[in-house]
């Protein structure tokens, strides 16, 4: 994950901002809070066990929980708190996600105890998005590496599929909308394959013209925000 950020020059030797601390936590009789404060990203490690992770995503009624999926998940937040130091940022973010002042704690409260809006995938990749503005970035951002990845990982095995550009590094790719295509096109081929050996699709995420447009601008601040153009 921090690799691929590279990519994006966060948190090398041209980024002048700060570097994340991991606290990697083992947990006692209750679950680590997982989360960022000030640069620092906490993460429990518990559920590097297949039978914890399971268990949780199915209390949770997830599609999708991993490691590296909490990884990048907390990582977005702390790529907030970089970019939200910019006068340029927090108004265009407001504009895009809501206004992040809005209570949190209240707000999670509210979303573990009500449940999403019914009409939550017209605008959020997940249902936790639409807990709080925070968490609506946090979902989009690492969904925004989970698709970029896919990609970059297919180029690198040398994969290949019509939808994708010739010596292609989409790393590089400043069009949303091209990255979010070929990533999708793979990501359907991959769920066919996996459902083949009866496996859990490796995508199982619909995304809705709203999502592709905060995909758009999170892909637009993380490409240019490290080293402040």
């Amino acid at each position: 994950m921090i690799d691929n950020l590279g990519r994006w020059h966060w948190f090398r030797p041209e980024d002048p901002g700060t570097r994340p601390i991991f606290h990697m936590l083992a947990e006692g009789l209750t679950p680590v809070a997982m989360g960022h404060a000030n640069g620092v990203v906490t993460i429990g490690v518990a559920e590097a066990d297949p039978v914890v992770r399971t268990s949780r995503r199915e209390a949770l009624q997830e599609p999708y929980r991993t490691m590296v999926g909490h990884m990048r998940h907390e990582i977005a937040h702390m790529l907030w708190w970089r970019l939200s130091l910019r006068e340029d940022f927090l108004e265009a973010f407001r504009e895009k996600f809501g206004d992040e002042r809005a209570d949190y704690t209240a707000a999670l409260q509210r979303h573990y105890h009500d449940g999403p809006p019914p009409d939550w995938r017209t605008s959020y990749l997940t249902s936790y998005a639409s807990a709080h503005p925070h968490e609506d970035w946090a979902e989009t951002a690492a969904h925004l590496l989970h698709l970029t990845d896919i990609t970059d990982s297919a180029v690198a095995s040398g994969l290949s599929s019509e939808e994708m550009p010739a010596n292609w590094d989409p790393y590089s790719e400043p069009d949303t909308a091209r990255l979010i295509n070929v990533a999708a096109s793979l990501a359907i081929r991959v769920n066919h394959i996996n459902r083949s050996m009866g496996l859990s699709d490796l995508y199982p995420f619909v995304l809705s013209q709203a999502a592709q447009r905060k995909l758009a601008f999170v892909h637009d601040w993380l490409r240019r925000g490290a080293q402040g153009r």
